[in-house]
């Protein structure tokens, strides 16, 4: 019964040691870019050894956004790039030893895009992966239009001339006036010129007007007068 056991243990040990090399052997690192190891996003945990460069790529679709961190032991040095699908270098990250490497890239196109993972100074050793995509943010915008309606004010500049009869023969004459309040002083005595004048003018325009009425009243009682004798 002892030895039972031992043979199956030993049979579950067996497939256990054959599960883990085919699975070591899936997620073995390319060499090149011919033979890159497809990533999904999560983490990954990989070995290297001195001299070696790894080759990986992840499937991006436009507008994705890619989160790239290795991490590794404080006394190794691990660097990064990002690669195009059509291999064209498209970040870096060169952190000293100690520090973890950081990518974060918006694709502008789908495609397999790589991931290279190289050594600094002999570094050997393991490093993990963490891979993170995230998709764009859609969003429904409501737009709103308003209409505004341009007035156009003309400003203009007003004067009002009131004038004012009272009992005796004297008349007063008021003048009011509405300046824009930027005008220099300078424009001051010219304005209470200009009143003025326009005070005297309907002053006499006034006094003209009241003589011509009297010469008409006396033309008119000449004429009566005339008519009058000749009738008689």
């Amino acid at each position: 019964m002892r030895a039972l056991l031992i043979a199956v243990s030993a049979a579950i040990a067996t497939l256990l040691c054959i599960q883990a090399a085919l699975g070591q052997e899936a997620r073995t690192p390319g060499t090149s870019y011919s033979t890159a190891l497809e990533l999904t996003p999560g983490e990954h945990s990989f070995s290297m050894d001195a001299g070696e460069t790894h080759f990986f790529y992840v499937r991006l679709e436009k507008e994705d956004t890619l989160y790239l961190t290795l991490r590794s032991a404080p006394q190794l040095d691990f660097d990064v790039a990002l690669v195009s699908p059509d291999r064209e270098a498209l970040e870096l990250s060169l952190r000293p030893a100690g520090f973890s490497e950081r990518i974060v890239y918006r694709a502008f196109s789908s495609g397999d895009y790589y991931i290279v993972v190289f050594p600094f100074g002999g570094s050997a050793g393991s490093y993990n992966l963490l891979i993170e995509v995230t998709k764009p943010r859609t969003a429904t915008v409501t737009a709103t239009r308003t209409l505004v309606a341009y007035v156009t004010v003309t400003e203009h500049e007003v004067r009002n001339v009131v004038v004012q009869a009272t009992k005796e023969v004297l008349r007063t004459v008021t003048v009011y006036s509405q300046q824009p309040t930027d005008q220099s002083q300078s424009l001051l005595g010219w304005s209470v010129l200009s009143l003025a004048l326009i005070a005297v003018a309907v002053i006499l325009r006034d006094g003209l007007m009241s003589s011509r009425r009297v010469e008409r009243k006396e033309e008119a009682g000449e004429k009566g007068g005339g008519e009058g004798g000749a009738q008689a």
